[in-house]
């Protein structure tokens, strides 16, 4: 029995063709496999970098936030408007200032009147007889606790 190398070529070539149409699809599938897990790989990487990009941004943006908030709490507290412990010792200071005028011989013959406006500051109107006791009055309102500024409104007395 003779075969010819025509006719193992002929095998070989129909055996290879076989191979290849069982092989081909197999080997197709396992590259799509391989190309789907990169292409996965590549988007799980890509979301972890965004997500960590995200997360930077947001705490940034968080502290800034934070930092606007104290900032604007500050600023309330700094405007808050006058409660009543504000006038309290508005009214604390004109009590005070009015106790130190009592009994006082430099301010003998005068008629001072005291109020204490928003935030320490003392209004003194009335009649004093001279300057001096007109002095002593604005020496004994700087004195009190809580004086921030005296507005002196005092007249001299006309003498009679």
């Amino acid at each position: 029995m003779r075969i010819s190398k025509a006719s193992v070529l002929a095998g070989a070539m129909l055996m290879s063709t076989a191979w290849v149409s069982v092989a081909a699809p197999a080997y197709a599938e396992d590259q799509a496999e391989v190309k789907k897990d990169q292409v996965d790989q590549r988007a799980k990487n890509e979301k972890e970098q965004i997500d960590q990009q995200a997360k930077r941004e947001k705490e940034q943006v968080d502290q800034r936030a934070q930092a606007k908030k104290g900032e604007i709490d500050r600023d309330n507290v700094m405007r808050t408007k006058p409660t009543a412990g504000d006038e309290v010792t508005d009214a604390w200071i004109t009590t005070k200032v009015k106790a130190s005028f009592v009994g006082d011989k430099s301010l003998k013959g005068s008629d001072i009147h005291v109020e204490t406006a928003q935030k320490g500051v003392v209004v003194l109107s009335g009649y004093v007889p001279n300057n001096t006791a007109r002095v002593r009055a604005i020496s004994l309102v700087w004195d009190t606790k809580g004086v921030k500024k005296v507005d002196d409104q005092l007249q001299l007395k006309a003498a009679p």
